[in-house]
């Protein structure tokens, strides 16, 4: 597949999946709920034309007015939206830089201790953050902080480091991910002839390694920053909560407004969660061309 058919395929893929993401929180979710002595009685009844006006009521509004609507604070979705992106924003680019460069340096560190009596300090301890769950890491790093750390306001979002501790919370197990990827990228570069040409033309052994092999391998990582990428979406809503960062991940799961008992909360938020939605797809689109891009590039030379 050439390199625009792969871009414009990642368009209309990304296009389609922000429809059926419109189409799903525009479903009706009105409940009929009647007291009846001592007990409650919910219904629900689906109705094709209450569906139809959702949807042709949020493309108006958008269309005519350029607006999203007003959130359970009186606020302008649109505004909401902006502010609660922005903060994410600052946490997921942070997350993503650390996650790549600690990864890539810790998956090197991994293949040359691999074959050493160190190799419980590589490939090892990849593993067994790998296989720790994510929100216990959380725990007991948010645990250390309080008990050793009590000058760190884990909880205060007001802080100007507040984003940034929230980043590195976030790429811990991005980080790991890359390292696995990077240590097997290289390693799999072993044996090949080109390296043994390199080795007979007298070489040295740093050189064929970040000149050949690593730059060979290089390629393959990237092709995993889509992957990357969505491991730091997945764990934003998680160190958002737990932090109490005030970012876009924690506004969607308010909007959202779960309920145990009815499924929908009454202070359900369509418009903020489209319009988080929407910039999520976004995100995820440009991280995808940039890895197609940068792929191509060193697939080139």
């Amino acid at each position: 597949m050439s390199f625009r058919a792969q871009f414009l395929r990642t368009l209309i893929i990304s296009f389609f999946a922000m429809l059926m993401v419109v189409l799903i929180v525009l479903f009706p979710r009105d409940l009929d709920i009647q007291m009846d002595s001592y007990r409650m009685n919910v219904n629900y009844d689906f109705s094709w034309a209450k569906y139809g006006n959702n949807i042709k009521g949020f493309f108006a509004n958008l269309i005519e007015k350029g607006s999203l609507g007003i959130d359970r604070y009186n606020l302008p979705i649109v505004t909401v939206v902006l502010t609660s992106v922005a903060k994410s924003l600052a946490v997921i680019v942070t997350a993503l830089i650390l996650s790549f460069g600690l990864g890539v340096l810790k998956g090197i560190m991994d293949y040359k201790l691999s074959r050493t009596k160190w190799s419980f300090f590589g490939n090892w301890t990849t593993w067994l953050f790998q296989s720790l769950p994510d929100f216990l890491v959380l725990l007991l790093i948010q645990w250390y902080v309080i008990r050793y750390l009590p000058f760190i306001r884990i909880f205060s979002p007001d802080q100007w480091y507040s984003f940034l501790l929230a980043a590195v919370l976030v790429s811990i197990y991005p980080t790991m991910y890359i390292a696995r990827i990077t240590s097997a990228s290289i390693a799999d570069q072993d044996g090949k002839m080109y390296i043994m040409v390199a080795r007979a033309k007298g070489l040295t052994q740093r050189l064929i390694f970040y000149k050949h092999v690593f730059y060979n391998s290089f390629g393959t990582i990237l092709t995993h920053l889509s992957s990357l990428f969505v491991y730091v979406l997945s764990n934003l809503l998680m160190v958002e909560y737990f932090t109490n960062f005030p970012g876009a991940a924690y506004r969607l799961f308010l909007a959202i407004d779960y309920s145990v008992n009815f499924g929908t909360g009454p202070n359900y938020e369509p418009g903020v969660i489209i319009g988080i939605a929407f910039f999520f797809m976004i995100m995820v689109l440009i991280v995808q061309w940039i890895s197609l891009a940068a792929r191509r590039h060193f697939e080139a030379r």
